[in-house]
């Protein structure tokens, strides 16, 4: 669940940014644009697993953890640097997601 969360905020704020600004946004600059891309590449690959979860493979589970964790580094890099609160609330969940998958309880789930 909280998974979807994650993928749900950046699908939300994008579609609000397009909606608000419009053509005016910018993503040609080189600066830009690797990380448009690695967000929405995250974001999908976060889609995914949330989704095959219900499977109960234990490579959802080792990839959710390989993913949630590069997650906690951007954005506790992020919030180091000055990131606003919609970064700390996706540092939040990605923390919370990590110490979920890491109980006992999603290591039987996961172990079939």
């Amino acid at each position: 669940m909280i998974m979807w969360i994650q993928m749900a905020m950046p699908l939300l704020g994008f579609a609000v940014l397009l909606i608000f600004l419009g053509g005016t946004i910018d993503i040609g600059d080189a600066g830009r644009l690797p990380l448009l891309v690695l967000g929405v590449g995250v974001t999908v690959l976060i889609g995914v697993l949330a989704a095959c979860c219900r499977t109960r493979r234990k490579w959802v589970r080792i990839t959710a953890f390989a993913v949630e964790g590069l997650v906690i580094l951007e954005e506790g890099y992020a919030f180091v640097a000055g990131s606003s609160v919609n970064g700390l609330i996706s540092l939040f969940l990605a923390v919370v997601v990590v110490f979920q998958l890491s109980r006992p309880a999603a290591s039987a789930w996961f172990d079939r």
